[in-house]
């Protein structure tokens, strides 16, 4: 029986040491993959261009729909202030919607305040065009416009446009 015993004790030594040996090979293994996949995930720079991308096209469409930037734009001369009251508005919906993917990129209090740029910019081409007769010309609808937006500091672009500044040097 004791030899028996003995026998017993050093087949676990033995399994001992090759679960021991087991470990230390897995765990080898391991570190080996980590490196590998670190290796290729982008650095830390490459890891921010996304964001960055995102509040630079964010920076335009806050520029591209600024009220100023969108009378510029838009040629008013054979229209009615209505005609351009819907074009102004649908000008910017529909770069509000070519840029909406942006926002799973960024902050979204930012998203938040380009959204409301959006909805005031709106709301003001609206409101300057109901002060208007229904046979208004374009033109006078431009120039309310125009002189609410240098008139007033209600227009959010460069509030919005600040906050996507900050936003951006916190990520460089």
């Amino acid at each position: 029986m004791l030899l028996f015993e003995v026998g017993f004790i050093e087949i676990q030594g033995i399994a001992t040491v090759i679960l021991f040996g087991l470990f230390v090979y897995l765990m080898t293994e391991l570190r080996i993959l980590r490196r590998e996949i670190k290796a290729k995930q982008p650095s830390a720079p490459g890891n921010n261009l996304l964001p960055l991308q995102a509040y630079e096209r964010l920076s335009l469409l806050t520029d591209r729909i600024s009220l100023k930037n969108l009378v510029n734009r838009i040629h008013a001369s054979v229209l009615s202030a209505s005609e351009l009251q819907a074009g102004l508005v649908e000008t910017i919906r529909n770069e509000y919607e070519h840029n909406i993917t942006q926002q799973i990129y960024i902050n979204p209090e930012i998203w938040k305040a380009v959204t409301n740029m959006k909805e005031q910019n709106i709301f003001i081409i609206n409101q300057l065009a109901s002060t208007l007769p229904p046979i208004a010309h374009a033109l006078d609808l431009s120039k309310m416009i125009l002189e609410y937006a240098s008139n007033n500091n209600a227009e959010l672009g460069p509030v919005v446009l600040d906050a996507i500044q900050f936003e951006v040097k916190k990520l460089l």
